[in-house]
């Protein structure tokens, strides 16, 4: 189903929603991020943002549980019905891409109280590259422009629920697929690992993380327990952390698994890549091109790739 609204109408229909729900969504600042915002003239779409969406489902550091006396008390996320909006089609994919593997109450609680509003990506810069990765159609609402009006694609029945009200489209339009100068010419790199091309990129690696950090699919993370001074109480905690640490594949007696900064290097392309496409049947990366952008060095990953022979692709 689809909706029509003219676009000197969308200010106000987005402003509706803002009074009668919690909604996050893009502001413009140093780092573009997603906040609460309490009028439409906050939100800023004129660019992806730098922060991704999915701080809101998994925060830097959340308490999973409570314990006292050995009894623990497991929490779940506790958070009033909220409207994400202003997502691209990279970020919607990459909530996609979180709900097959997060499956905690935290998380699970906050995406049933979470409705997806994306937007049509209009802008493009020099690093996206979102039609190489297999995006799909995943949202609550979409919107898209068609001349003087604004038209909203409607999945399920969340999203189906604000736009009662507005016009129903006759024919439904098809959704435009976002642009790119950016590709990825070749997803298939399983034969390329030993290849020593990646050996220039890790030259210039830091390990410093800023990729895995900004990057909306890295979930990597720490659990630590935390005990009070009562000795009998405490909690346990979930913090953010990244493969691209050394200490982050350290076990009991020091070994790090991957020592390397080229091994750490090389797993997050192929988690990227290859291996979650193995296990979930599409790529892990959704081509919003963060990592490229917020690289100290420059590394491009996906120049890389598309450098890598041919001949051993298959």
């Amino acid at each position: 189903m689809q909706k029509i609204i003219p676009k000197s109408d969308f200010p106000k229909f987005i402003n509706n929603l803002i009074k009668s729900n919690l909604v996050i969504a893009p502001i413009f600042a140093p780092d573009t991020k997603f906040q609460k915002v309490k009028s439409f003239d906050e939100i800023y779409l004129d660019k992806i943002t730098w922060i991704p969406a999915k701080q809101h489902f998994q925060p830097e550091q959340e308490t999973l549980l409570e314990f006292k006396k050995n009894k623990p008390t497991e929490l779940e996320g506790q958070i009033p019905k909220t409207i994400l909006f202003g997502l691209r089609k990279c970020d919607l994919n990459a909530i996609q891409v979180l709900d097959k593997v997060m499956y905690d109450k935290q998380y699970l609680a906050k995406r049933k109280n979470t409705v997806l509003i994306g937007i049509h990506c209009e802008t493009r810069d020099k690093f996206c590259f979102c039609n190489s990765m297999e995006l799909q159609n995943f949202h609550d609402l979409y919107i898209f422009p068609k001349g003087k009006n604004y038209i909203i694609d409607v999945q399920g029945e969340k999203g189906k629920a604000l736009v009662e009200n507005l016009q129903t489209l006759e024919k439904e339009l098809p959704i435009p697929i976002p642009k790119n100068s950016k590709k990825l010419k070749n997803l298939n790199i399983a034969k390329n690992y030993k290849d020593s091309i990646w050996e220039a990129d890790t030259s210039n690696c830091l390990s410093c993380s800023a990729c895995t950090v900004y990057c909306p699919t890295c979930n990597c993370f720490d659990i630590k327990d935390n005990l009070n001074i009562d000795l009998k109480s405490g909690t346990r905690t979930r913090s953010s952390s990244s493969c691209q640490l050394k200490s982050f594949s350290k076990v009991a007696g020091g070994k790090s698994y991957r020592d390397s900064r080229l091994s750490r290097f090389k797993h997050f392309v192929y988690h990227k890549i290859s291996y979650f496409k193995s296990q979930h049947g599409r790529p892990m990366c959704v081509g919003c091109g963060r990592c490229l952008r917020v690289c100290p060095t420059k590394i491009d990953w996906v120049k890389t790739i598309n450098k890598l022979p041919k001949k051993k692709n298959g």
